[in-house]
């Protein structure tokens, strides 16, 4: 009953580390698209889930088998119980056939002429029929009587056998509850560190992407906002192109007035056509820069919006992961398994979650780490 206790108080105890590793798989489930990949820890979850049904399967099959073994335990005692009372009872009647003592104190009665006033000699305690050699019984003729006291004798036996070999069973199963209780809470043991372990480089890890998107998004928005700028200083050069270029256009028009005699190409004219071809070539070289900031510029807006979307997965992954890992202790879903938020100088702490939360409770946080939270 004891063995039987503690296997049902093991499978108990898996109830809430199983429940809370299920629940982690389910948290995991809800991460971004991006950010669903078979990672270590993911595989440690699985293989969590893997021991903790393996270990609740080996403690109930030891559970069924302890119940059914003390079932018999206490069949058979209830059997010797009624056998012993039994042979008592007509222990107790033999004796009274054979003790003229024992008979006036139990039966008073008026005493027959055959028994012996002075009081029945103490009689002789006999061993089994099964029990005695069989030299010390040979001769004596084999009766009815015989027959039936000597299976009653071999039904006695038995019992006895079988309830030693229950006894032997019980004792076995006892053993092995033992084994499988101690090598179970090993594994799980096991189990449990690497999935915490696993669980914290993960936070840790997504941390360090995420600042290391953050420092890219933000340069990207610099380059942005210079590209800008250039852009902005590019399109006022190709405008103030469209002056010069009319006029150009307005001298060469009044010019072909001239009369017949004077219409030759002068240096006038050849001034006016190399001016005109400089300021096309000026126009066409700053449309080609334009077209290629351009779409230099519609290239990193969609860098940055594909950052954006990639700093908000990292985000939402790290508040799952830290739900995962507040099921088990509420401080590791505010600290991340002691782990200040990383890329600005922040050291890690050597005080575990729990005492960190604690502190925080007995005392403000400086700002500083406010903003790090």
């Amino acid at each position: 009953e004891w063995s039987l206790e503690k296997l049902k108080a093991s499978f108990e105890a898996l109830k809430e580390p199983y429940e809370r590793c299920k629940q982690r798989l389910q948290l995991r489930q809800k991460l971004p698209q991006r950010e669903k990949v078979f990672d270590s820890f993911q595989e440690a979850l699985l293989a969590e889930e893997k021991e903790l049904q393996a270990a609740r399967q080996n403690l109930a099959v030891a559970i069924s088998e302890t119940t059914r073994l003390l079932r018999e335990l206490k069949g058979m005692t209830q059997e010797l119980e009624f056998d012993l009372r039994d042979k008592k009872h007509a222990e107790t009647l033999d004796t009274l056939c054979i003790d003229k003592k024992m008979r006036d104190l139990q039966i008073p009665a008026n005493l027959d002429k055959c028994y012996s006033r002075s009081g029945g000699t103490p009689h002789k305690q006999a061993l089994p029929e099964l029990s005695v050699p069989a030299s010390t019984t040979f001769g004596i003729p084999e009766t009815e009587g015989k027959d039936q006291e000597r299976s009653r004798q071999k039904s006695t036996i038995q019992n006895l056998d079988q309830a030693l070999r229950t006894e032997d069973f019980a004792r076995q199963r006892w053993a092995e509850s033992n084994d499988l209780m101690e090598s179970c809470q090993k594994t799980l043991k096991r189990a449990v560190q690497t999935t915490q372990a696993e669980m914290s480089a993960k936070v840790e890890h997504t941390e360090v992407l995420r600042q290391e998107l953050l420092k890219q998004s933000k340069a990207t928005t610099s380059k942005t906002k210079e590209l800008e700028k250039y852009l902005g200083l590019t399109t006022d050069k190709l405008q103030s192109l469209d002056k010069p270029l009319t006029a150009n256009a307005q001298r060469a028009q009044i010019r072909s007035c001239r009369t017949p005699r004077e219409d030759i190409s002068d240096q006038v004219t050849e001034a006016l056509h190399d001016q005109m071809h400089a300021l096309k070539g000026k126009k066409l070289q700053l449309q080609a820069q334009t077209l290629a900031m351009q779409d230099t510029y519609r290239d990193l807006q969609m860098t940055q919006r594909s950052l954006c979307d990639d700093i908000a997965d990292k985000n939402r992954a790290i508040a799952i992961e830290r739900d995962c890992a507040g099921l088990k202790n509420d401080a590791h879903a505010a600290h991340s398994f002691g782990f200040a938020k990383v890329g600005r100088g922040q050291r890690h702490f050597s005080d575990t979650a729990s005492s960190m939360l604690r502190s925080a409770d007995r005392s403000p946080m400086p700002s500083r780490l406010h903003t790090a939270r």
